[in-house]
């Protein structure tokens, strides 16, 4: 998928030069994707771009790294640093302030560490967030790639939820993640440096720690199973959450349930532009709070999607962000219940002139979420599985 990245570099200069900047060092593996499309893996070796209001940039890479970033020559002068560590005069600081001088005002990311900033022999170092501002309005060509995204995304759900039975180990749930990888490698266009696939489930009541990570012993069973589908497709992301369960729930799981669902018609009923993150997220949580659940919320309703599956805006109490029209946020407000699990949808949605979009497009109203045949062909299936693998 092709992006303007010639477009980027020249309203990041226009910013650059309307905050008075003489030059912006980019450092971030994100933003340096984002402007020229390079996929790298850094490690220890630090990567730069220095954009200056006019003129080409300069990409600083280390010496390792010269002829593979060649592939984005046309961006820029590509200069490189010999090694980290090395010795003095060919380290990348050494190169930075080669290049740079010294009496430069100079922009850094919010990301930069003061332990590097201190070996630049820079007029001013001054903190912005001029890249970070760029990248929350997703262009059409990233829209069109987090829909992408979504596709793969949505599969992976279908895949583990149909693929759900009572017993199954939650080694099973990863297993869809390959065969996304493999799909995408199949339809032509794969970057292995940027593309991650996740599928996993957690467990009753395992379900109510969303960033814990389920015993790959742990098996489903009854209670909430929350279904997690989170991927980056080339470059971008997206992701899709849902509570399932093995046969009927009981009617406090109904209930639960209910609740769950009506906070998301109250977070999407306010999703448009010129409505702030805290608002959406303040009314989730009083309405939580209005039927006995306040004390069951443990994150906020939303985070912004696009080169990372977490970025701004915030959609959470306390932020400042507001939205605008092709920003591209997750819905999930959840409540958890330590002795019965988690309740929580998640989907990828983008914010229009008017309302939302609902990109990811998997059900969620509790009847197609409900698993009620015994499936025994994917018993079968997970009893081979377990079995190749030495489970």
């Amino acid at each position: 998928m092709k992006h303007d990245h010639e477009a980027r570099i020249a309203e990041l200069q226009r910013r650059i030069a309307i905050e008075g900047l003489d030059a912006l060092l980019v450092s971030t593996q994100d933003s340096i994707y984002y402007l020229t499309g390079a996929s790298y893996i850094p490690l220890e070796r630090p990567f730069f771009i220095i954009v200056r209001p006019q003129g080409r940039p300069d990409l600083v890479v280390p010496r390792l790294e010269y002829e593979h970033m060649r592939k984005v020559e046309s961006f820029g002068e590509i200069r490189f640093y010999f090694e980290y560590p090395a010795v003095a005069g060919e380290n990348w600081d050494d190169k930075l302030n080669q290049l740079l001088g010294t009496n430069v005002v100079l922009g850094i990311e919010a990301a930069f560490s003061v332990a590097k900033a201190e070996l630049l022999k820079v007029g001013k170092l001054v903190t912005t967030s001029v890249i970070d501002e760029m990248r929350l309005i997703k262009t059409p060509d990233e829209i069109q790639a987090i829909r992408l995204a979504s596709r793969w995304t949505d599969e992976g759900m279908r895949q583990v939820h149909r693929g759900l039975y009572e017993g199954q180990p939650v080694l099973e749930t990863n297993m869809p993640a390959r065969k996304l990888q493999t799909g995408v490698i199949a339809a032509g266009e794969f970057d292995y440096l940027t593309c991650s696939f996740l599928t996993v489930g957690w467990p009753a009541p395992k379900s109510a720690q969303p960033h814990s990570v389920p015993d790959l012993h742990t098996k489903m069973g009854k209670g909430p199973i929350v279904l997690m589908s989170f991927n980056r497709v080339n470059g971008y992301a997206a992701e899709c959450e849902r509570t399932v369960f093995l046969g009927d729930p009981t009617a406090e799981e109904r209930k639960l349930f209910g609740h769950m669902m009506r906070a998301r018609e109250i977070a999407y009923s306010m999703v448009k532009p010129g409505v702030s993150g805290h608002d959406i997220d303040a009314a989730t949580q009083e309405y939580f709070a209005s039927v006995g659940c306040g004390d069951k919320i443990i994150h906020r309703t939303g985070h912004g999607i696009g080169l990372g599956n977490h970025e701004r805006p915030w959609i959470s109490a306390g932020s400042g962000d507001v939205l605008r029209e092709n920003m591209v946020i997750s819905v999930e407000p959840a409540i958890y219940f330590p002795e019965i699990g988690g309740f929580r949808h998640s989907d990828t949605v983008l914010v229009t002139a008017r309302g939302y979009e609902v990109i990811t497009d998997y059900p969620s109203d509790l009847d197609s979420l409900i698993v009620r045949d015994k499936r025994p062909l994917k018993r079968l299936r997970g009893k081979i599985i377990r079995k190749a693998v030495n489970y």
